[in-house]
Formats: C-alpha cells, sequence, structure tokens
C-alpha cells in the first residue's frame, strides 16, 4: 500500500488529453475503479454543483489501459 500512496497520480484532464477524449469520459471511466481517489463534496446541495478532485494512480490508469486495449 505505501507504494501506491508514493507513485504518480494524474488527473482526469492529463489522461483525457493523452488518449484524446473528453475529460468527462474519464471520469465516466475512472471513477468507481478501485484504487482512485476521489475527494469533495458527494452531493452539490440543491442547485448547487458538486466540487470534487479526482486523481488517478499510475497502476491504476496501466491497469484500465491493458483492459481496454486487449484483443
Amino acid at each position: 500500500m505505501g507504494d501506491r500512496v508514493l507513485e504518480r497520480h494524474f488527473k482526469p484532464r492529463q489522461i483525457a488529453q493523452s488518449w484524446g477524449v473528453s475529460t468527462d469520459t474519464i471520469r465516466r471511466m475512472f471513477e468507481f475503479e478501485p484504487g482512485v481517489l476521489v475527494l469533495g463534496d458527494a452531493a452539490g446541495g440543491r442547485g448547487k454543483r458538486r466540487y470534487r478532485t479526482m486523481t488517478i494512480p499510475e497502476s491504476v490508469l496501466v491497469r484500465v489501459y491493458e483492459r481496454r486495449t486487449k484483443a
């Protein structure tokens, strides 16, 4: 577990730019993936926007990429 804390983390915007997809697509892909860190409001409240920060560890990024690109 200690290694995961120290490994590089990516924001959805960084992955979206690299993969050529939208940030929303990346957020949906990783939202429920084990190991992804999501911080912020669970619900924005009545009429308010939710504010969340998502960071994706490199090991999770590689796992999802390999799973999605298998032939």
